[in-house]
C-alpha cells in the first residue's frame, strides 16, 4: 500500500541505498560492463541473465523478464509489503520514519505484530531459561543430551522447555505487561471449558520456530513421555502459518545462497542435527507434507532442493509428494536416501557429516527416483509389471523439457526394465529415433513440428547443395567452417570424396559430380542425394546466400556447444567442482557474446 508514505519519502529511501549492495546480500554479482550480472533469484538458470544497472538503480532478468527498483526487488525477495520494504531499507540507511505519514489501520496492524513478535521473544527466553535451569526440566535436558545436542546449540536454537504447570507461561507473560487477550492471539493458551486458560504447551521440549529474520512466530513442543500428540505445533495465527514456514531458515539462509542448494528434512531434530555436523543449508519442512507455499519460499533462496526425509515408507511416501511440487516451483529437484531405514539424525549420529556429504552428492535427480522406485515397486519381468512401471514414470518423464535428458531417462528406463527404447517413446507419443534417423539426414537432425525441417538440417543441406554445385563456393565454405563441417560421419567422408576427386580430376560439378557420388556403393550418401533432391525449401546457391547460410550454420554450431557445456555445467554444480564450474561458466560467456555478433549481423565474413 504505497499511501503508506509520501512520494518524496520513498525517493529518499531510493536515494539513500545502492541497489548493487542491496542485491549483493541476496545474488553473487559479477561486474560485467557498467552493469553487474548474476544468476536470477526469481526463475532457474544456468547463465546469468540477471542484470543489475547501478546508473540507473534498476534491476532488469532478461530471462523471465522480472526488473524494477530496489522496493520491487526486495518484495519479490523477501515477499514484503510495500511498506514493509521501504521500512527495512529506510532502516538500512538509517532514516527515521517516525512520524511519517501511515493509516491508522496500517499503523494498528503493525503495533499488533510487533507486540506478538516481542511476545514470542519473551516466551521462548521463558521456555529457555527453564531448560537450562530448572529441576524439572531435567527429562528434556536428559533427552537432548541421549540426542548428541550440545548445550551450545540448544543456545543457538532457543531450545526450552514447557514445564507441566497449567498456567506457567501465562502467568509469567501476564506479570511481563502481556493481557490474556495477547496471550490467545499469540496461539500460546487454550481456554478452559469451566472458565479461564491454560497453557498450550505442557510438559514439552520446545522449539522456537522463527521467520526468514529470526523472528519467533510459533513454536513446536515434543513429548517426553507416551502422551500425544508426539508433536504440538502453534495455531495458525497472524504470524504463524504451518504451511508457509519452514524451520531453521534464518540460521541456514547463508549457506543456501552460498551454495544456490537447500537440504530438505522432515523434522526438527534432523535439522538441528545438520547444523550441529556443519552442514549449514539445511531446512525442515515443521513435520507436515511439504507445500506449494514452502516451496516457493525455497525458490527466493535456491536453485536447487535435496530431500532428504527418513528412509521408512511414510518418509519416501512423503518425499514423492514433495518432488511434483518443488519441480513445478522451477527448482531442481534431487532425492537423498539413506540406507538401513535411518532418518537424517540416526545417519549423521552414526556415520557423521563426511558420509552424509557423500549421499548429498550421490543424490539421484527426481526422475532416476521415480523410475528406480516404480521398478521396486513392481515386477518388470511380467507384463502387467511392465505396464504399472511405464503409468508410474511417464506422465512424469513427459514432463522433462530438455531432448538429452529425456533421452537419458528413457534409456535408463530401457535398462532397467527391458522395455526398448523405441517402445518407450511409442508410449510418450514420439517417434524411434531410428525412424526419424531413416526418414531424414543420417546423424543430422531431425524434423521439427509439422514436419518443417529443423534449421540445423535445412543449413547444412544448403551448404551441401552449394558444394556440389561451386568449387569456387565449396572453397569458401571450407575456408569459413574447416574441413571437417557438416556435423555427422555421412555428410563430412562425402565432402572428404568430392574435395579429393577435384584435386584429381578438376572442378567436377553438377549432374556428373551426383552421377559419380551415386555410383559409389555408400548407402548413406544416396540417402543425402535423395533428401537434396526432394528439398523443396532450399534457395537458389548464389555467393551472398552461401555467406548467410555460414554465418547461421557458425550460429546453430554455438547453440549447440552451449547446450553441451550447459550439461556439462549442471553436472558440474551438482558434483560442487567449483573450479570446473567457473571454467564452464566463462566457456559460455564467450559462446554467448559470439553468438551475440552473429545474431547482430556484426559477424561478417573476412
Amino acid at each position: 500500500m504505497t499511501a503508506a508514505f509520501s512520494q518524496e519519502v520513498i525517493e529518499e529511501v531510493k536515494e539513500r541505498v545502492d541497489i548493487v549492495e542491496v542485491i549483493a546480500g541476496y545474488v553473487r554479482l559479477k561486474k560485467s560492463g557498467r552493469n553487474y550480472v548474476g544468476l536470477c533469484p526469481f526463475h532457474k538458470e544456468k547463465t546469468p541473465s540477471f542484470t543489475v544497472s547501478p546508473d540507473k538503480q534498476m534491476f532488469y532478468c532478461f530471462g523471465c523478464g522480472v526488473g524494477g527498483d530496489v522496493i520491487a526487488f526486495l518484495m519479490k525477495q523477501d515477499g514484503l509489503s510495500f511498506p514493509e520494504a521501504v521500512k527495512t531499507l529506510a532502516a538500512r540507511a538509517g532514516i527515521d520514519l517516525a512520524g511519517v505519514l501511515e493509516t491508522p489501520a496500517a499503523r494498528r496492524q503493525r503495533e499488533w505484530k510487533e507486540r506478538l513478535y516481542q511476545l514470542g521473544a519473551v516466551a521462548a527466553s521463558f521456555y529457555y531459561r527453564l531448560l537450562m535451569r530448572h529441576p524439572a526440566a531435567a527429562p528434556a535436558r536428559r533427552y537432548l543430551m541421549m540426542r548428541g545436542v550440545k548445550g551450545e546449540t540448544a543456545r543457538l536454537f532457543e531450545l526450552g522447555y514447557a514445564p507441566e504447570t497449567g498456567t506457567a507461561l501465562i502467568d509469567y507473560l501476564r506479570r511481563q505487561g502481556f493481557t490474556l487477550d495477547d496471550i490467545v492471539h499469540a496461539g500460546l493458551c487454550l481456554s478452559r471449558p469451566s472458565g479461564g486458560a491454560v497453557d498450550r504447551f505442557r510438559g514439552r521440549l520446545m522449539f522456537p520456530i522463527k521467520d526468514a529474520r529470526g523472528r519467533v512466530i510459533g513454536f513446536g513442543g515434543r513429548t517426553l513421555n507416551d502422551g500425544q500428540p508426539k508433536y504440538l505445533n502453534s495455531p495458525e495465527t497472524a504470524l504463524f502459518h504451518k504451511g508457509r514456514h519452514l524451520y531453521g531458515l534464518h540460521l541456514a539462509l547463508p549457506g543456501i545462497r552460498r551454495q544456490g542448494r537447500a537440504i530438505l528434512v522432515e523434522g526438527y531434530m534432523d535439522m538441528i542435527a545438520a547444523w550441529q555436523h556443519g552442514i549449514n543449508n539445511a531446512v525442515a519442512s515443521l513435520g507436515t507434507a511439504l507445500t506449494h507455499e514452502q516451496a516457493r519460499e525455497l525458490k527466493k533462496y535456491a536453485r536447487e532442493v535435496i530431500i532428504a526425509f527418513d528412509a521408512d515408507a511414510a518418509g519416501q511416501a512423503a518425499a514423492l509428494r514433495g518432488l511434483d511440487i518443488l519441480a513445478g516451483a522451477g527448482l531442481e529437484v534431487r532425492v537423498l536416501e539413506f540406507p538401513e531405514g535411518k532418518d537424517p539424525d540416526e545417519f549423521l549420529a552414526a556415520r557423521g557429516a563426511e558420509a552424509f556429504q557423500e549421499l548429498v552428492e550421490a543424490s539421484q535427480s527426481l526422475m532416476e527416483f521415480i523410475i528406480n522406485k516404480a521398478v521396486t515397486a513392481h515386477d518388470p519381468t511380467r507384463p502387467l509389471g511392465r505396464k504399472a512401471i511405464m503409468d508410474a514414470v511417464l506422465p512424469s518423464l513427459r514432463q522433462v523439457q530438455d531432448p538429452v535428458e529425456q533421452e537419458a531417462y528413457i534409456r535408463l528406463l530401457s535398462r532397467q526394465t527391458g522395455i526398448s527404447e523405441a517402445a518407450v517413446m511409442a508410449a510418450m507419443g514420439r517417434p524411434s529415433v531410428r525412424k526419424v534417423r531413416a526418414a531424414v539426414v543420417p546423424e543430422e537432425h531431425g524434423r521439427g513440428k509439422n514436419g518443417a525441417a529443423n534449421p540445423g538440417e535445412t543449413g547444412v543441406l544448403y551448404l551441401l547443395k552449394a558444394y556440389l554445385e561451386s568449387p569456387r563456393l565449396a572453397a569458401l565454405i571450407d575456408g569459413e567452417l574447416g574441413e571437417e563441417w557438416g556435423g555427422g560421419r555421412a555428410i563430412q567422408s562425402l565432402i572428404s570424396f568430392i574435395r579429393e576427386k577435384r584435386r584429381q580430376e578438376g572442378e567436377l560439378a553438377g549432374q556428373e559430380l551426383i552421377s559419380l557420388i551415386t555410383g559409389q556403393d555408400m548407402p548413406e550418401w544416396k540417402i543425402l542425394m535423395a533428401r537434396l533432391a526432394v528439398a523443396e525449401d532450399l534457395a537458389p546457391v548464389g555467393e551472398q546466400a552461401v555467406k548467410k547460410a555460414v554465418l547461421l550454420y557458425k550460429l546453430h554450431r554455438l547453440q549447440k556447444q552451449e547446450k553441451k557445456i550447459r550439461i556439462d555445467l549442471a553436472r558440474a554444480e551438482r558434483e560442487g567442482a567449483v573450479g570446473r564450474v567457473r571454467e564452464l561458466q566463462e566457456q559460455v560467456f564467450h559462446l554467448q557474446q559470439a553468438i551475440k555478433t552473429i545474431k547482430s549481423g556484426r559477424g561478417e565474413q573476412r
